[in-house]
């Protein structure tokens, strides 16, 4: 007896490994992966609500095509020396701003200019306040999935808010 399956029968069949598989890669991740997951989307939401500001840092706008140009969400509190500050939360979301690569990464953070434009931008009582924060954060893998969710979640929120704006 030969079968022979229709279109819609070979999406159902495609539909069912592709989500069998997305559970069996699922299975195999660690807590390494999940915080690295949680840590892109993190960075991305803070590019694009910062999208409109120049780097904190040095205060310039570099193109993307220039040398060391682009930009990445530079830490203050960088994440070896502040693990707790580096996804989720306020003083996290106040730690992070847009910074040109130039100076997050080719200048260790320019920790100096990046103060001072911390300072402009938020204020020197929450500046104080994220250099005093020493409180350890443990997240699991749950929590940390669900801070992928809760960014990823805002970036669409602002990019919608954008294009309505934009709109009118």
């Amino acid at each position: 007896m030969d079968f022979t399956f229709s279109e819609k029968g070979k999406q159902v069949i495609q539909k069912t490994k592709k989500a069998d598989t997305r559970e069996r890669k699922k299975k195999l991740l660690t807590r390494s992966d999940y915080l690295k997951l949680a840590q892109a989307a993190f960075n991305a939401y803070i590019r694009h609500r910062d999208d409109k500001n120049a780097c904190i840092s040095c205060d310039n706008w570099i193109l993307a095509d220039q040398p060391g140009g682009g930009w990445d969400a530079g830490h203050y509190r960088s994440t070896g020396s502040a693990q707790h500050l580096r996804v989720g939360g306020l003083r996290a979301a106040l730690n992070c701003h847009k910074q040109c690569v130039k100076c997050n990464r080719f200048l260790s953070g320019n920790v100096a200019e990046y103060r001072k434009g911390l300072i402009r931008k938020i204020g020197l009582d929450l500046v104080e306040k994220i250099e005093a924060d020493q409180e350890t954060r443990n997240y699991s893998v749950e929590d940390l999935q669900r801070i992928t969710q809760i960014y990823r979640k805002r970036k669409r929120i602002h990019e919608k808010i954008r294009q309505k704006l934009q709109a009118m």
